[in-house]
């Protein structure tokens, strides 16, 4: 032990790598100044290198000893200029201070060979992190190795400049995202926040409690969240490329001339009905948010490209085609609400023709007719009050619709797509993050609009539907990313797999919170995109605690080792179940009780996790 404050010297520099020589005096590890000791050489600490009026602060991000045996000289830790036995510690230079107390990310100037290698105290530590309060600061638990330094990040730029919490599964993820929005909804700091979360397991509802509106693809309703409603998204509302991509996903030429046509048509008709929209029909688009009857669409080109008739082309018409009939001599002119498609009779020569439309889509309606008529994809073209009838009239417009998930009394929007199959989920995220985004940049000189009060967007796990195949979310995330901030829209993506989100969006992340990840390929990845030199201090990140997390980026003053604070009345339903059993479960220690296994047969039919649960005895038929 000793009492100085020096523990070593700089003997080399390379760029922001700065590799000092402990002082044999200091290897021991334990040091004390003005009463207080400090661990010398721990991975993840700061040091202080003076430099006449300006301190320069470094991160430890390695230690080692240079083996004594020869046989080892060649060692990943050796330092070829030192002699074996030598202790020393590579420091990457984080921020440059003055004597007036005032630190700041960069640095100007570097060491020299020779220059000093100081312990940082604890009133070092307290200029290091600043004031912990202000506007927008929020407090996210205290810095690792020092209880009474509060931990603090910046609202605007967390949000501004995008992002990430990554970990393991069990590292507390859901936990820490949890806390940070509990802390960006309190309405003492910050009565006008925005959050939309898109939750894949259903684990918020219970945890954000008042905070939030939660919306269900299947209208859910618990305990922890009675107010519940139905996931609705107006498909009216995409953009043609988008539209075509989730129903149609291919179409030549011709056949996506046609379709145009007949939307704007559509479109162009709906705005003559309504002269309250204000809009000369000629200006409207096929991208024109307007609602018209997809249904409809779906009918009138099926019959224009499959119909045969009793006439031949050039004099076709809609009173001459040849349906087919039914036992009771009923022909079969399909229905456009159930999406029935007609039925026409075969070709004979001299006597029916086929249709004069060459439209080659038949395998494009018959896809589009298969998803009108899936229940999972009722969020989309059955959307509830917002879902048009066969002449395009809605019960609501989309002004409700935004004003459900960007207006809401309160300030958080779960989307709960707990009960969306794996196979349309990127479908349901691009969807919903389009509108609203869509809708927040055309109001951005309006106090709606995300300028005047920016939203914030949380994608749980986001690299289910943001890998390179996820086409839909994919596509709008990184637009969002690239560009959103000049709107007022930031993103939080939360992942236990970052290598499988795409490279362009990882990017465009600031701000980072990395929890415990095992996996070495997500760590290099990490390592790799973070926007500071840190070297060998992601080494450390699988044997983080849990709930212990690296926080760097912008929006943190420094990178920082936190223990996150969260209370437990905040922590989501993603708890690990109990073998031995407790209070909320059975576990392996209770005995076998009856058990009726068609509700589990009755939730999988209706892909539904929740389903009310029927006292009746089991009376499966089939």
């Amino acid at each position: 032990m000793i009492s100085s404050e020096r523990i070593g010297e700089v003997h080399d520099v390379r760029g922001d790598t700065v590799i000092a020589r402990l002082n044999a005096a200091s290897v021991p590890g334990l040091s004390f100044s003005r009463g207080h000791g400090y661990q010398v050489g721990q991975v993840g600490a700061f040091v202080r290198i003076p430099l006449g009026l300006q301190d320069l602060y470094a991160l430890v991000v390695e230690v080692g000893s240079n083996p004594v045996s020869d046989t080892q000289a060649e060692t990943q830790l050796a330092v070829e200029w030192a002699p074996p036995g030598t202790a020393w510690m590579r420091l990457e230079l984080i921020a440059q201070g003055d004597r007036a107390g005032q630190v700041r990310r960069g640095v100007s100037r570097y060491p020299a060979v020779g220059d000093p290698v100081v312990l940082v105290t604890a009133e070092d530590l307290g200029r290091i992190y600043g004031k912990a309060s202000g506007p927008s600061l929020i407090t996210i638990g205290h810095v690792a190795g020092a209880p009474q330094l509060r931990a603090v990040v910046d609202t605007d730029r967390l949000l501004n400049r995008h992002t990430a919490v990554f970990g393991s599964t069990g590292a507390g993820k859901s936990t820490t995202v949890s806390g940070l929005l509990h802390q960006l909804a309190n309405p003492s700091q910050f009565p006008g926040s925005r959050i939309v979360v898109v939750d894949v397991h259903g684990e918020y509802a219970s945890a954000l409690g008042g905070f939030a509106s939660v919306h269900a693809v299947a209208g859910l309703e618990t305990a922890n969240a009675p107010e519940v409603s139905g996931l609705a998204i107006p498909f009216w509302a995409l953009t043609y490329d988008e539209l075509v991509a989730v129903t149609f996903r291919d179409l030549d030429d011709a056949s996506s001339a046609a379709v145009q046509t007949w939307i704007v048509a559509a479109k162009r008709e709906y705005v003559r009905r309504h002269p309250e929209v204000r809009m000369d029909p000629n200006d409207v688009t096929v991208d024109t948010p307007l609602p018209f009857s997809l249904r409809r669409l779906w009918f009138e080109l099926y019959e224009r490209v499959t119909a045969t008739h009793f006439a031949q082309q050039n004099s076709q018409s809609d009173d001459t085609r040849a349906y087919e009939t039914d036992a009771e001599g009923t022909e079969m002119r399909g229905d456009v609400e159930s999406v029935t498609a007609p039925v026409y009779k075969g070709l004979v020569a001299g006597k029916i023709f086929l249709s004069a439309s060459l439209l080659p889509m038949r395998r494009q309606l018959d896809r589009l007719a298969a998803l009108l008529r899936d229940p999972r994809y009722d969020f989309l073209f059955k959307p509830g009050p917002w879902a048009p009838d066969q002449d395009g009239e809605t019960e609501e417009d989309l002004s409700s619709f935004l004003r459900q998930w960007l207006g809401g009394s309160k300030p958080l929007a779960v989307a709960d797509l707990s009960n969306v199959p794996s196979a349309v989920l990127p479908e349901v995220v691009g969807v919903l993050l389009r509108v609203l985004y869509d809708a927040v940049f055309w109001a951005r000189e309006l106090p709606e609009g995300g300028r005047q009060r920016p939203l914030l967007v949380v994608l749980e796990e986001a690299h289910r539907y943001l890998s390179s195949k996820s086409g839909a979310a994919s596509a709008v995330v990184e637009r969002v990313v690239k560009e959103g901030r000049k709107f007022g829209v930031g993103l939080m993506l939360v992942s236990q797999r970052p290598s499988e989100i795409q490279p362009t969006v990882l990017s465009q992340i600031g701000t980072f919170f990395v929890l415990r990840l095992s996996n070495s390929t997500d760590r290099g990845l990490v390592k790799a995109t973070v926007p500071d030199n840190l070297g060998g201090l992601f080494d450390t990140v699988p044997a983080l605690r849990t709930g212990e997390a690296l926080v760097v980026g912008e929006a943190t003053r420094l990178p920082t080792r936190v223990l996150l604070t969260i209370p437990a009345s905040q922590r989501p339903d993603s708890r690990d179940p109990s073998v031995v059993g407790d209070d909320e479960t059975r576990g392996w220690t209770s005995s076998r009780d009856p058990e009726n296994y068609d509700h589990v047969v009755s939730n999988w039919r209706k892909t539904n996790t929740r389903a009310s649960q029927s006292n009746e005895p089991n009376s499966s038929k089939f």
